[in-house]
């Protein structure tokens, strides 16, 4: 079955569209954070497991600073990727078999597996006004393309990998909202009926921060396209609700404030990992913590500080959560 892409997901896509707002509010605003999971900077790079004293700090203080600002945390349950971009070159040249081998080296099985790190399991838990999502099972994969997980497997694969996901979560007590966030943004559709089957009930895959901002406006850059670009809508027969993201720290001030006069949900993401144009530093919190401020001036109540979890369980019902 179709994820809602091409002609049939812009169909979906419209009749999906949320023109209004909780308490009729005439905007909305979810932010969300990539990669989450248990590495240290004395690994290969931190990406949440210093806790507070790390980068997570800028969440923290966003978090302080704004108090109706919500955060989902797409967290990765047993994280294996050291490069997401290939190191073994020389095998990355050979057609046919780089496609069929890992081409950087990898964390050993389990390493980071969330359950076995119940510190940065704790903190997460601890966090006000947060969510915690699902972000893949190792964000890695055989390739060239590393960080996209999930390409060419079959409906029964993607099964037993979020059956194993799921484990894992539980295991380390980690509850989680039925949201998923594919890596690499790809979602093909064997992904979205496994998710589907497997009650998993928003998916975050659509990211375009060019296309302009216009009530009708369509994705039409990475992960799904043919959704709306402004608002959620329901995909793969009405069962998922699908987020878009349509701005980043590479984004002027004024889409956003476009986003939200046109009455839709401004989706900011940011990644926890280093060396990406939207990754969670003193420049981007800084930005964020301007914007965040600048939006209040402006639109005041008129806005929903809200996360995604928050709109599906609206959509659906409690029976989402």
């Amino acid at each position: 079955m179709s994820a809602g892409s091409g002609e049939e997901g812009a169909a979906a896509g419209t009749a999906g569209a949320r023109r209004q707002w909780r308490g009729g509010r005439r905007a909305a605003l979810v932010f969300h954070i990539d990669d989450l999971h248990p590495q240290k900077s004395s690994d290969h790079y931190e990406s949440g497991g210093d806790l507070g004293s790390g980068v997570m700090r800028h969440v923290v203080r966003l978090l302080e600073r704004h108090p109706k600002l919500r955060v989902t945390l797409f967290t990765t349950a047993d994280w294996r990727e050291i490069s997401s971009a290939p190191t073994r070159r020389l095998l990355a040249a050979i057609p046919f078999l780089r496609d069929r081998c890992f081409l950087a080296p990898r964390f050993p099985k389990g390493a980071m597996r969330l359950d076995r790190h119940p510190e940065f399991a704790a903190f997460l838990r601890g966090l006000p006004r947060t969510e915690i999502a699902l972000h893949g099972l190792t964000h890695c994969h055989t390739g060239v393309r590393i960080p996209v997980e999930f390409q060419e497997g079959d409906t029964a694969d993607y099964a037993a990998v979020l059956a194993e996901i799921f484990r894992i979560f539980d295991a380390a007590n980690l509850p989680f909202a039925r949201g998923f966030c594919p890596p690499g943004w790809n979602a093909p559709p064997r992904l979205v009926d496994a998710l589907a089957a497997a009650k998993i009930r928003f998916l975050a895959s659509a990211r375009d921060v060019r296309t302009p901002p216009a009530p009708d406006a369509l994705t039409a850059m990475s992960g799904l396209r043919g959704v709306p670009l402004l608002f959620p809508a329901k995909i793969h027969g009405g069962e998922i609700l699908h987020f878009p993201t349509n701005f980043q720290a590479t984004s002027e001030p004024q889409r956003a404030f476009d986003i939200l006069a046109a009455g839709g949900l401004l989706s900011i993401k940011a990644h926890i990992t280093p060396g990406m144009l939207d990754s969670m530093c003193d420049l981007y919190a800084n930005y964020l913590d301007l914007l965040l401020t600048e939006i209040e001036r402006r639109f005041g109540d008129d806005v929903w500080w809200t996360s995604m979890g928050e709109i599906t369980r609206e959509t659906f019902g409690e029976e989402a959560a």
